[in-house]
C-alpha cells in the first residue's frame, strides 16, 4: 500500500495542532479531552471542633465572666483536613464565584519523598513522620507517572480554583525553577494568556551554598486574574523611594500631603510664586520583585520545612483583597495564608491532606486568636473539619449531648438524597426516588420495630 502523501489538499495531521501542552491523561483513548470530575468528587464535610480560644480558656479556667467578644461577625473561617481535589469540589456548593485570593504553594520536587522531619518537645530534637494511609495513596497519584501525574494533579486542581474564584478574584501561585514552566502552560490554558497578571520574584537568603554551580536564590509567583476587574490596591503595596528623594519633599500642606517646592512653569500644578509650582510626592507603582529574608531568619519560624515568610503572603492579600474578602490556600501546610488573613481582617479557608500540617495550623491560628484578643483587637472563630475520612468519635462525642443531626447531614450528603425539610413522620429523614430514607442513631440497632 503506498503511503499517503501529505500537502496541500492533504495536510499531515500535526500542520492543524495548536500549541499546547500534552501529557498522559489529558486526552482519552478516542482522543476526548478529560473534564475534572466536580460532582464525582464532592463529598460532605465532617465538622470536628469550633474554637473560639478567648471563650474556650474562660470556661476551662473557671472565670466568672465570660470574656468581652472580639469576633467580628458570624462568619466562621475553616480549617480542613483532606485530598484537596476534594476539599475544593465539596467548597463548590457555597463557594463557588465568591473567593477573592487564593495563594498556594504546592510541592516543587516532582517524585519527591514526602517522609517529613517533625520536631518534638522543647529542644531541637525531631523524629521521622512517614506518611499515613491517606496521605500514601494520594501522593501516589499524585507522583505515579512522574511528570505527568504532577500536571494532571495540577490542572485539576488549577481548573477548580477558578471556578472558586471571584469574578475580581486573583490566583496567586508559589513555585520554583523545577516546575514553573509547566505551571505557565497550565495557567495559561486553564485562565487564558490574557489573564496573567504578573510573574512575581521572590528574592531570599538563607540556604546553604553550592560552589559547583550557579545557585538558585529565588522563587516565582504567578499571578493570573479571573477578569479584567480583579482587585489591584497598588497604593496598599505602593514601594517606598529612598531617604534622598523623600527628604526633597520637606513641605506639608494643610491636609498633609508632602511636595517640593519646583522652579519653572506650573504645569497645571499649584503656583507657589509665578516662577515656581508645588510638586506633590505620589507614590512609587509597586514592582514584580520583593526581597523578604528567608524564614528561618525570623522570629515566626515553626520549624516547618516549607514555611513562608508572613511577609511575603501579606503582600499578596494587601494588594488583591478588601476586608471581609474570603482568602483561600488549599496547601496550606504551616498556615501562613490564615495566619496573614486573620491578622488583616480577611476571612480565610485553608485545607491540607497532612495531618501534621493541620495540627501545625490549628495551633498557629489559636495563637493568633490569643493575641488579638490580648490586643483587644477583633478576629473570627474557626471550624476544624475531615474531608473523606469520617471518624464516629466526634460524632459520638455530639450524641451524648442529645445532637445527632451532623451525623445524619453528612451521611444523607454522602448517599446524595434530598432531605426532607416537611417529614410526615420524624424518623422519615430523605427521600431518594420513590423510597423513604431513615438514617439510624449512632451505635444503635435499626430492628423490626423501628420498621
Amino acid at each position: 500500500m503506498a503511503q499517503a502523501q501529505y500537502g496541500p489538499n492533504n495536510p499531515h495531521p500535526f500542520s492543524t495542532i495548536h500549541t499546547e501542552l500534552i501529557w498522559e491523561g489529558k486526552y482519552d483513548e478516542y482522543g476526548n479531552r478529560r473534564e475534572v470530575d466536580i460532582a464525582g468528587s464532592a463529598f460532605p464535610l465532617q465538622k470536628i471542633e469550633t474554637i473560639d480560644e478567648p471563650r474556650s480558656r474562660a470556661e476551662v479556667q473557671g472565670l466568672l465572666f465570660e470574656p468581652q467578644k472580639n469576633n467580628r461577625d458570624d462568619f466562621r473561617n475553616r480549617l480542613i483536613w483532606g485530598d484537596n481535589k476534594l476539599v475544593m469540589a465539596s467548597l463548590l456548593k457555597e463557594f463557588k464565584g465568591k473567593i477573592d485570593l487564593i495563594y498556594i504553594d504546592p510541592p516543587f520536587d516532582v517524585g519527591a519523598d514526602f517522609t517529613m522531619r517533625v520536631p518534638i518537645g522543647e529542644d531541637k530534637d525531631s523524629i521521622d513522620k512517614d506518611q499515613s494511609t491517606l496521605e500514601m495513596v494520594a501522593y501516589r497519584d499524585m507522583w505515579g507517572r512522574g511528570t505527568d501525574s504532577y500536571i494532571f494533579m495540577m490542572y485539576e486542581r488549577i481548573s477548580l480554583i477558578k471556578e472558586l474564584l471571584s469574578d475580581k478574584g486573583a490566583l496567586y501561585l508559589h513555585c520554583d525553577y523545577r516546575v514553573k514552566s509547566l505551571l505557565r502552560l497550565i495557567l495559561d490554558e486553564i485562565f487564558g494568556v490574557e489573564k496573567f497578571m504578573a510573574e512575581f520574584i521572590w528574592l531570599y537568603s538563607g540556604r546553604e551554598m553550592n560552589y559547583r554551580q550557579w545557585n538558585p536564590k529565588h522563587d516565582t509567583i504567578w499571578c493570573y486574574s479571573k477578569s479584567d476587574n480583579w482587585i489591584f490596591n497598588w497604593e496598599e503595596v505602593s514601594e517606598e523611594p529612598s531617604p534622598d528623594v523623600m527628604a526633597q519633599y520637606k513641605h506639608t500642606d494643610e491636609n498633609g500631603k508632602r511636595y517640593v517646592i519646583r522652579s519653572g512653569q506650573s504645569k497645571g500644578l499649584s503656583k507657589e510664586s509665578p516662577d515656581t509650582y508645588r510638586q506633590y510626592y505620589k507614590p512609587i507603582p509597586p514592582r514584580d520583585y520583593k526581597y523578604f529574608s528567608y524564614i528561618a531568619s525570623s522570629g515566626e519560624n515553626l520549624g516547618y520545612a516549607t514555611q513562608k515568610p508572613e511577609q511575603l503572603v501579606s503582600h499578596f492579600i494587601s494588594a488583591s483583597t478588601y476586608e471581609n474578602s474570603i482568602v483561600a490556600d488549599f496547601f496550606c501546610g504551616s498556615g501562613t495564608t490564615g495566619a496573614v488573613a486573620e491578622k488583616l481582617g480577611r476571612r480565610w479557608i485553608m485545607a491540607d491532606l497532612g495531618r501534621f500540617a493541620i495540627h501545625t495550623s490549628r495551633k498557629r491560628l489559636i495563637e493568633v486568636q490569643r493575641n488579638l484578643h490580648d490586643e483587644h483587637q477583633p478576629y473570627r472563630s474557626f471550624d476544624v473539619y475531615n474531608l473523606g475520612r469520617y471518624e464516629r468519635q466526634w460524632w459520638q462525642k455530639e450524641s451524648l449531648k442529645g445532637a445527632d443531626e451532623e451525623h445524619r447531614r453528612v451521611v444523607l450528603e454522602f448517599y446524595r438524597v434530598e432531605p426532607l425539610f416537611n417529614s410526615p413522620n420524624p424518623l422519615l429523614h430523605a427521600r431518594k426516588g420513590p423510597a423513604y430514607v431513615h438514617v439510624a442513631g449512632i451505635d444503635t440497632i435499626f430492628g423490626r420495630s423501628e420498621v
